[in-house]
């Protein structure tokens, strides 16, 4: 069995923009410690990220932009320190 999605589903557009935040981080530092997750959908994107380094929020909003081709679209983006014990 094989599945075949738009490339601007959801699923697929959510997973290139944690790749976009992902990159931003690696921009950032060598090797950085992130985890990224997305949802998206009906104007909104939500992000929640856990990282070593620093994310710059409007960076992540102009990738979400970029990505989505919609310049109307909020982004909420929260990221917070890695957990030291998961690090």
């Amino acid at each position: 069995m094989f599945e075949k999605v738009n490339p601007m589903h959801p699923d697929k557009v959510a997973d290139r923009i944690a790749g976009a935040v992902v990159d931003l981080a690696y921009m950032a530092e060598d090797n950085p410690k992130i985890a990224v997750e997305v949802l998206i959908g009906h104007g909104m994107c939500h992000i929640i990220a856990e990282s070593s380094v620093y994310i710059d929020k409007v960076a992540v909003c102009k990738a979400v932009h970029r990505i989505t081709k919609c310049s109307d679209i909020i982004t909420n983006f929260r990221c917070v320190k890695q957990d030291e014990h998961l690090n």
